[in-house]
């Protein structure tokens, strides 16, 4: 499950900026198959980081070049699990992700990746590599509701991002009444937009519409620095 590189903006926005922006949304864009109503799905992202933690420094110094190892599920369910890499670089990015079971999921928790290895594809070799070499550990889980609204033809995609919690404990990924803490202010959105080439000018547009204009984001970061102990 390769992705190649795609383009990728971060905006603050406000509630009221959200209600507009999703309004006009809807007329040019349809929403994502994962949503369960109007309001979206959830998502939930277990992330891995060295014992230096040098992704989430690598984020904080703004570095133009860098990573993350998660896992992500979708509606607390495990009929999806997704093991993914995403890469930046500068406004860049690219995904790289494997689906694995509710076992395997289990295994990288006990520190047992033997599968990816003998999964035998150059995605997996590539997750092994990973873990091995940077000694991988499970670092926070990132907790938040997706509305998403697509162009598939276009490669595009708008999503607004809320209740951004943090996960108390990193290995339960699966429980929906696990203890949250709050990361982001309930007025608050995070808007991401993504595409592959091109943002047609009414997308564009819309767009501008974020008053606090773009910013560089991470859900991960946010919720690392909830806790001290977690830094």
């Amino acid at each position: 499950m390769n992705s190649k590189i795609r383009h990728e903006l971060k905006y603050y926005i406000n509630y009221f900026e959200y209600l507009a922006l999703r309004s006009r949304l809807k007329y040019v864009l349809q929403q994502d198959h994962h949503s369960l109503d109007d309001d979206g799905y959830y998502i939930r992202s277990l992330y891995f980081d060295d014992p230096e933690n040098s992704d989430m420094h690598a984020k904080q110094a703004g570095l133009l070049n860098r990573k993350k190892i998660r896992i992500r599920i979708y509606n607390h369910s495990d009929r999806l699990i997704r093991l993914e890499k995403k890469s930046k670089f500068n406004q860049l990015i690219k995904k790289e992700a494997v689906q694995i079971s509710r076992q395997e999921y289990e295994a990288i928790i006990s520190s047992n990746i033997n599968f990816l290895r003998e999964a035998g594809t150059q995605t997996s070799l590539m997750f092994y590599s990973e873990f091995k070499r940077c000694f991988l550990q499970p670092k926070v889980i990132v907790d938040y509701k997706r509305e998403a609204y697509v162009l598939p033809y276009m490669g595009i995609r708008v999503t607004f991002d809320k209740m951004l919690c943090a996960g108390t404990v990193l290995t339960d990924l699966f429980d929906p009444e696990q203890i949250m803490l709050k990361a982001m202010e309930s007025n608050t959105v995070i808007m991401e937009v993504k595409y592959d080439s091109i943002l047609p000018d009414y997308i564009r547009s819309l767009i501008q519409m974020a008053s606090r204009g773009r910013t560089a984001i991470s859900k991960y970061v946010l919720c690392r620095e909830l806790n001290p102990s977690w830094l």
